[in-house]
């Protein structure tokens, strides 16, 4: 017997492409029709473990394969845990629901992201501000690093990719549900929210008049300079960076010291960069 089918009072299998419903968890791509919904799309298997683990009680239908139940039973019984609503469906509908599902798709309440930021910011800690940053993938990638490297919070300003997107998610890894992503009308709004709760705002800039990182974090190791406080990275733009009014408005501006020949580099790679120099520095003083 099918692992899904064990589970008598489980949902009946979706075995029909063409289904209303399957056209209508389809269409949760699309930003309005999330609004209208007032529902999430999480595909894959990671990002739907780390849904299931953190953000439980926003979790209303999932979409399971044989083959990824049978896989990984573990994944399955947490499923269960969270939901009555583990529907299994056949490889073909979940693919038509979503062509990155791997198997497997969730559906999730819009609070499954948390919004409100930590009141303190802890010493030597970390924000991360992200300014009209466009490609899912890159804000994705910011925000699992960010996660990874303990930054407390994700602040993104308008004009950044909406991070309720599925590729958005996927992209994250799961990591939209580990720590507050929280979204600003104007970067101003972001820069004033951060500075309240004693952060320094850095932005990073190829200036001549730029602080190099490198010589940031040696200070930091040591116990002294901007990465023992409490500090905001700034992402710009991918393809124009920071714009002057931006920043005008940070207290330091940082520059990545590149050898090769290369104009300059991913967004998400120099987020990755900065906060690993921001996590060598805290964990050097924990």
């Amino acid at each position: 017997m099918h692992l899904v089918h064990a589970y008598a009072e489980r949902p009946p299998l979706m075995a029909n492409p063409h289904a209303d419903r399957v056209k209508k968890i389809a269409g949760l791509v699309g930003r309005s029709a999330r609004s209208r919904a007032q529902l999430l799309l999480i595909e894959g298997p990671q990002a739907v473990r780390e849904l299931v683990t953190f953000r439980p009680a926003t979790v209303r239908d999932i979409y399971i394969t044989d083959e990824v139940a049978e896989r990984d039973p573990e994944l399955f019984s947490r499923l269960c845990q969270a939901t009555r609503w583990v529907h299994p469906v056949t490889p073909e509908v979940a693919h038509t629901m979503s062509r990155d599902a791997q198997g497997i798709l969730a559906t999730a309440t819009p609070d499954c992201i948390e919004s409100e930021l930590p009141d303190n910011i802890r010493i030597g800690g970390t924000l991360v501000i992200i300014a009209q940053g466009r490609d899912p993938g890159n804000v994705g990638t910011i925000i699992r690093t960010s996660d990874a490297m303990g930054a407390q919070a994700v602040l993104t300003v308008r004009g950044t990719v909406d991070i309720a997107s599925p590729k958005v998610i996927r992209a994250s890894a799961g990591s939209l549900f580990h720590l507050p992503v929280v979204s600003f009308p104007s970067f101003h709004d972001a820069v004033i929210t951060a500075k309240q709760r004693g952060a320094r705002i850095l932005g990073t800039s190829g200036s001549a008049v730029a602080r190099d990182l490198t010589d940031l974090m040696c200070e930091g190791i040591r116990g002294t300079g901007l990465l023992t406080h409490a500090h905001a990275w700034v992402m710009g733009n991918e393809a124009q960076g920071m714009s002057y009014a931006e920043m005008e408005a940070c207290d330091e501006l940082v520059r990545i010291t590149m050898s090769g020949h290369a104009e300059s580099m991913n967004v998400a790679t120099a987020a990755a960069m900065c906060l690993y120099a921001s996590q060598t520095v805290r964990m050097n003083h924990i």
